[in-house]
């Protein structure tokens, strides 16, 4: 049993809640520093599962829209010399001020499978965005 615990506890996608919703609007509050591959995969990713996406400034409450994303990136990892580029990321979603649930991709957090390396950001933080937002749109399929 303590081999599956420290095998689970490898994964490179995490999300703690989710969210079934019929709301139109997200907010996206962009970090301090802006990354405009991540920002722009991620709102694209959004728009896919159905939301208008207002971007907000670093400054901006998450109580600013009813639903809420406010999220931070680590800098870039390449694989394969420079093929696949990919970012660890963090969400947390915000419902009408407080904190709702949070997801998260890491791809340094996997230990025992090596084709994490093969597959594009994008797939991955929209496996997060599926399970954070069941019910809508399946995008990363």
């Amino acid at each position: 049993m303590p081999a599956v615990l420290l095998v689970a506890g490898c994964s490179v996608v995490h999300v703690n809640g989710s969210m079934r919703t019929s709301e139109q609007t997200i907010c996206v509050v962009e970090p301090g520093l802006v990354e405009p591959e991540v920002h722009d995969v991620l709102v694209e990713l959004l728009k896919e599962k159905r939301f208008e996406v207002r971007t907000l400034p670093h400054d901006a409450a998450p109580g600013a829209c009813r639903l809420t994303l406010v999220y931070s990136w680590r800098k870039e990892q390449y694989y394969l010399p420079a093929l696949v580029k990919q970012f660890a990321i963090s969400l947390d979603l915000y419902v009408d001020g407080e904190k709702y649930a949070n997801a998260s991709f890491d791809p340094l957090r996997n230990l025992v499978s090596p084709h994490v390396k093969f597959i594009p950001f994008s797939r991955y933080l929209a496996r997060v965005l599926d399970r954070l937002f069941p019910g809508r749109p399946v995008i990363g399929a």
